[in-house]
């Protein structure tokens, strides 16, 4: 009883704290140290993608590192608690969710791609490596595509989860990442096209707003950023 009580314990001490390194802003205040709102650019999304295309690549590079040692770290921290390997996966998860929907953001966040890799790497890093690589030659291959991120990862994890069943390398591990890469990538694909709808159905304001649009104006897209494109090439 007093072990099963000290488990639980143990597991909501590494959620919370996979949910507060997830929440780490990295994309946010990298962009506003370079006078950016990432919030209002591009893909409005605070992941690396945007940043990395609309705000500069090198800060998008400083991003994606980040973004993936914050993973990592969910699941070294569960390590450190002493949570038992099946559950480790959850503090990673916790992670993905605060990228999300960040405690110092207002709950706002990225699509939460880069934590999952940094999860995977830091759970089975030879396997995941070879993900990622496969991941980032689709992501070139498709580079002018705006699903190029969702491809990516997708491969990414389809590669590891063939390797894994065709060698019974951490079959169970393995398609648990899978079902959380999915949780990533639906959500993902969810927020895009809900960006692509408002996209193409601005809102009307009665009265100016506070950015100086009047009565029946549409709000600007800037059609290099990647909410352009994406209405773009939908027409």
């Amino acid at each position: 009883m007093i072990d099963d009580l000290m488990l639980v314990q143990k597991v909501v001490l590494a959620i919370a704290a996979g949910y507060l390194l997830g929440s780490l802003p990295f994309a946010h205040v990298a962009s506003r140290l370079r006078g950016v709102d990432v919030f209002t650019t591009g893909s409005t999304l605070a992941g690396t993608a945007n940043v990395f295309f609309n705000v500069g690549h090198r800060t998008g590079a400083v991003v994606f590192v980040g973004d993936v040692a914050k993973g990592g770290a969910a699941v070294f921290a569960a390590w450190g608690i002493g949570v038992p390997p099946p559950l480790i996966l959850v503090a990673g998860g916790a992670a993905v969710v605060g990228h999300w929907k960040s405690i110092f953001t207002g709950f706002r966040g990225g699509d939460g791609m880069a934590p999952l890799m940094g999860v995977s790497l830091a759970l089975m890093p030879a396997l995941a490596i070879l993900g990622v690589v496969a991941g980032l030659a689709t992501v070139f291959l498709m580079r002018h595509s705006v699903l190029r991120s969702t491809w990516g990862v997708g491969v990414c994890f389809l590669a590891m989860l063939a390797i894994s069943q065709y060698y019974q390398i951490e079959r169970d591990l393995v398609s648990s990442l899978v079902v959380l890469a999915s949780l990533v990538l639906l959500r993902s694909m969810f927020t895009r096209r809900r960006r692509l709808h408002l996209a193409e159905h601005p809102v009307y304001r009665d009265t100016e707003d506070e950015h100086g649009l009047e009565d029946g104006a549409d709000a600007e897209i800037d059609p290099d950023s990647e909410m352009g494109r994406t209405a773009r090439d939908h027409r």
